[in-house]
């Protein structure tokens, strides 16, 4: 048994979790020749496994107080982030600028509903000067700190313990996960990952894009904010938010196109029949 396998045995036992692990486990370090087989074989191997590892997220994360919505179209998404706003009267809400967030139209939704919705987005170019991007993000600042609602995507979601995983980018401050006392992480399913092992597989695999993947500052979330002194005492929202809600979209169903071979078959018998 190897140094790294004594350890996790032993992180196991002291949580109680002598079988919820597979008895070999992937290292956390690849070598190079190894990293783009088993990022392949990874992600053959977490399209087969996503329905357990939904389930597994859908144990651990409410396990620490968090909340899992497992949903099946972006309509459904969308209700259940202006429901919960609605629940929490929230009147001002944060949100990260992302592909994802802006498909969805969740600012639409929450706006009819009386509230005022702020991006994280920057202003970037040329024609941006130092002190205009300085003014703007302090801003963008004291909009999140007074935020009752943050709205934010992921990078990935580590089912073994309901982890969420988000990078910093430009459009993406991290103070929409933090400040706010209720946070909205919205991911698709294909991001679930089974283990943090597979997180720094995927983060190798990006080669040259290492850089990009590794920004300034990657956070690792799993459930609302939790403090203890070093009397034992937990405290709930010291140092971020009190609620933690995931919401686990599906992937849009794929549009199947009949192949151009199919297509030619039904054209020609469209022709046989005009001819007959």
């Amino acid at each position: 048994m190897s140094s790294q396998e004594a350890f996790l045995a032993r992180v196991r036992r002291a949580m109680h979790k002598h079988d919820s692990h597979p008895t070999s486990n992937p290292p956390l370090l690849w070598h190079d020749y190894d990293i783009a087989e088993a990022a392949v074989a990874l992600q053959a191997r977490l399209a087969e496994q996503r329905p357990a590892l939904i389930r597994k997220i859908q144990e651990e994360l409410p396990a620490v107080s968090g909340a899992v919505a497992h949903v099946h179209s972006s309509a459904d998404a969308v209700q259940y982030v202006t429901h919960l706003a609605q629940e929490r009267a929230a009147q001002l809400v944060v949100r990260w600028q992302s592909d994802l967030l802006e498909t969805l139209e969740v600012d639409a939704a929450l706006q009819q509903h009386g509230m005022t919705v702020h991006t994280t987005a920057v202003p970037t170019g040329r024609k941006a000067s130092a002190a205009a991007m300085a003014a703007q993000r302090q801003t963008l600042r004291d909009v999140v700190t007074r935020a009752d609602l943050g709205v934010s995507g992921v990078d990935y979601v580590i089912a073994e313990t309901g982890t969420l995983v988000l990078r910093t980018l430009a459009g993406q401050m991290r103070g929409v996960s933090l400040l706010p006392p209720v946070h909205v992480a919205i991911a698709r399913t294909s991001q679930v990952l089974g283990t943090l092992a597979d997180f720094l597989l995927l983060t190798q695999a990006a080669g040259t894009d290492l850089q990009q993947q590794l920004t300034s500052c990657v956070s690792f979330v799993t459930g609302p904010s939790r403090t203890a002194d070093i009397e034992l005492t937990l405290a709930v929202r010291v140092h971020g938010p009190g609620e933690l809600h995931l919401v686990l979209l599906d992937e849009p169903p794929v549009s199947r196109r009949p192949s151009v071979r199919n297509r030619l078959v039904h054209r020609r018998r469209n022709t046989q029949a005009e001819g007959e």
